[in-house]
């Protein structure tokens, strides 16, 4: 898992498609950090994604658990 400043990736989302202010509401914890898979990381970077190819988050919830979610890049 990476934990990257969600400003880190705002352009990267925006580039594929991804409404930045929904993405943060989902994703960023109170310090503004997003945990990411390295496919995650994999995928913002890549031209192209597969169809059906999902990018897993984790949010960091105020009592330390994390809760799961994902995107598609295409």
């Amino acid at each position: 898992m990476n934990r990257i400043q969600f400003s880190e990736i705002e352009d990267l989302l925006s580039d594929k498609g991804i409404n930045v202010n929904k993405a943060f509401e989902l994703m960023a914890d109170d310090r503004e950090f997003v945990y990411v898979s390295n496919g995650f990381v994999r995928g913002l970077n890549s031209e192209i994604n597969d169809n059906g190819e999902w990018h897993h988050f984790f949010k960091k919830d105020t009592d330390g658990t994390f809760t799961a979610g994902k995107f598609q890049f295409n």
